[in-house]
C-alpha cells in the first residue's frame, strides 16, 4: 500500500507541475486570499492541493478562470447549477427584480407562487417553510421532528451528508451539532431493523439520502427505501427524506419517483435557480406549528428566508427552465454517460467505476459500484490523480470525484469526457491495475 500511495503521489505531483504553470495569478490571488480567509476561501469543499483556480465567469456549461483557462463544467456547483451558468431567463429574473428592489422585510407574490408549485410537483409537501441553504432545512427538520414527537434521538446513515454541521461520513464530525445520533450503515435493512428495535421509542426521526450524495453517489434500493419507511412507522419516528440533492433527479423526487411518502422532505441547491434556498416541508399537520397566527406557535424566522432574488429566481426556474422535459433529458443523459465511462473503465482493465442516479455520479476504486459508504487514503489519491488529470484537458469535476451534468451540457460534451476517462485509465494503466490497486 504505501508503495502504491507513493507512486500516486508522484504522479499528481506531476500533473501539478503543469497546473501550477497554467495557474499563475489563481495562485497569487490565493495567496492573497490567504491573509483573511482560512485556506483561502470560505467553502471547504473547494480546496484542493495546491491551491483551487479562482473562477473569473460561468457561461453555459463552461467555466473560464482568472487566468483565462477554460474547462468544461461537469461537476456545476455540486448539483446547484442545474440550469448550466447564465441562463438567460434567470438572468432576466434577477434583472426584473432588481428594479422593483432587493430588501423589504415584508412578504411577497412569489413565494407563495414558489410553495403553491413545490406543494404541485413533489407529492409529501402539503406545506412548506423557506430557508437558506440544504443545512438549515435538514436541521429544522430534525428540530421539528424532536419537538412533534417529544423524543431526542435521530437515526441517520454512515456516510450521509446533510449539512455542513450534519455530517457523518468519516472523520468529520468535529463540529456537527450535537444530537444524540444512532448511526446505522446504508442499505442495510436488517441494521435499521435491530437499531430501531433497540432504540425506536427514543427515535424522533429517521433521516434518509434516497441517493446518497457526498457518500459517493450511492443510491439506495428501492427495498431499503420501503424498509425505512415502514419501520420508522412502526417505532413512531418521522421519516425525512433530505432530499437536497436528489429531488433534480426525477420531476417529482426520488420519494415520487419511490412511490413513497415521508412525513418532512428537505430541499435545496437547484431549486432556487442557482440563488442561495432551502426548504423543508410535508405533513401539514406537522408544519402547522409554525403558524403564527395560533396560540403557542413555533417561531421560525430568518431575514433572507423569502428573499425576493431566490423566491422569483426559484419560479422562473421550476416553471420555465426545470420542466418535465428537461428532467427527463438532463437524468437520460446523465444516465448512458454513467454506463460509457464504466464502458470505457471496463476496456481498459481498470478496477475503477462510477456509481450513480440520472444526472449525478461518482468515481470509485473497484469493479463494482459500492452499496454503502467506502473511503480510504487510496481511494482519495485515485480521485485525486482522476481529477488533476481532468483539470489538465480543460473539464471541471470535484475533487472527490463527484459529477453532475446540467442541462446546457450536451453529447458532444459528455462524448469528450468518456474519450479523456478512457486517456486516464490507459495511461496510468500500471499504476491503476489490479495489482497495482492491491499491493
Amino acid at each position: 500500500m504505501k508503495a502504491m500511495m507513493a507512486e500516486l503521489a508522484k504522479a499528481q505531483a506531476a500533473l501539478m507541475e503543469g497546473y501550477r504553470a497554467r495557474t499563475p495569478k489563481s495562485r497569487a490571488q490565493f495567496e492573497m486570499a490567504r491573509q483573511v480567509l482560512p485556506g483561502g476561501n470560505t467553502r471547504n469543499n473547494l480546496h484542493f492541493a495546491p491551491y483551487p483556480p479562482v473562477i473569473a465567469k460561468g457561461d453555459g456549461s463552461e467555466l473560464v478562470d482568472l487566468d483565462g483557462n477554460v474547462y468544461t463544467d461537469f461537476l456545476n456547483d455540486y448539483t446547484v447549477a442545474l440550469a448550466g451558468h447564465s441562463h438567460p431567463a434567470l438572468i432576466a429574473s434577477a434583472q426584473a427584480q432588481l428594479t422593483l428592489g432587493m430588501n423589504y422585510g415584508g412578504r411577497t407574490i412569489a413565494e407563495a407562487e414558489l410553495a403553491h408549485l413545490m406543494a404541485a410537483r413533489y407529492p409529501a409537501v402539503q406545506s412548506v417553510r423557506f430557508v437558506n441553504s440544504g443545512t438549515e432545512a435538514n436541521l429544522y427538520a430534525i428540530l421539528l421532528a424532536r419537538h412533534v414527537t417529544k423524543r431526542p434521538k435521530i437515526l441517520v446513515f454512515e456516510g450521509g451528508y446533510h449539512g455542513g454541521v450534519l455530517n457523518f461520513g468519516s472523520g468529520a464530525r468535529q463540529i456537527n451539532i450535537p444530537f444524540d445520533v444512532v448511526t446505522t450503515p446504508y442499505n442495510d435493512a436488517v441494521a435499521l431493523e435491530a437499531a430501531l428495535e433497540a432504540e425506536g421509542e427514543s427515535i424522533a426521526a429517521v433521516v434518509l439520502e434516497p441517493v446518497m450524495n457526498s457518500g459517493g453517489v450511492i443510491p439506495a434500493t428501492a427495498g431499503f427505501c420501503q424498509a425505512v419507511s415502514a419501520t420508522a412507522k412502526r417505532v413512531g419516528a418521522l421519516l425525512i427524506f433530505d432530499e437536497v440533492m436528489t429531488a433534480r433527479l426525477s420531476y417529482h423526487g426520488m420519494h415520487g419517483k419511490l412511490g413513497i411518502t415521508p412525513d418532512l422532505v428537505t430541499f435545496g441547491k437547484f431549486i432556487g435557480g442557482g440563488f442561495s434556498f432551502g426548504a423543508f416541508g410535508g405533513r401539514a399537520d406537522i408544519m402547522a406549528v409554525f403558524d403564527a397566527a395560533r396560540p403557542g406557535y413555533v417561531p421560525h424566522g430568518g431575514s433572507f428566508n423569502n428573499n425576493v432574488f431566490s423566491m422569483s429566481g426559484g419560479v422562473t426556474a421550476l416553471t420555465k427552465i426545470h420542466t418535465p422535459a428537461a428532467i427527463a433529458a438532463v437524468n437520460d443523459l446523465g444516465d448512458r454517460l454513467r454506463s460509457r465511462l464504466n464502458a470505457a473503465l471496463a476496456e481498459e482493465k481498470a478496477p475503477l467505476c462510477f456509481s450513480g442516479y440520472g444526472s449525478v455520479m461518482n468515481l470509485h476504486v473497484g469493479y463494482e459500484p459500492p452499496m454503502r459508504y467506502v473511503m480510504s487514503p487510496l481511494i482519495q489519491s485515485v480521485r485525486s490523480l482522476y481529477h488533476m488529470f481532468l483539470l489538465q484537458e480543460g473539464y471541471w469535476i470535484a475533487g472527490r470525484a463527484l459529477v453532475s451534468l446540467s442541462i446546457a451540457n450536451s453529447q458532444d460534451e459528455c462524448d469528450g469526457l468518456v474519450d479523456t476517462t478512457r486517456k486516464f485509465a490507459s495511461d496510468y494503466r500500471s499504476l491503476l491495475s489490479a495489482q497495482g490497486i492491491a499491493a
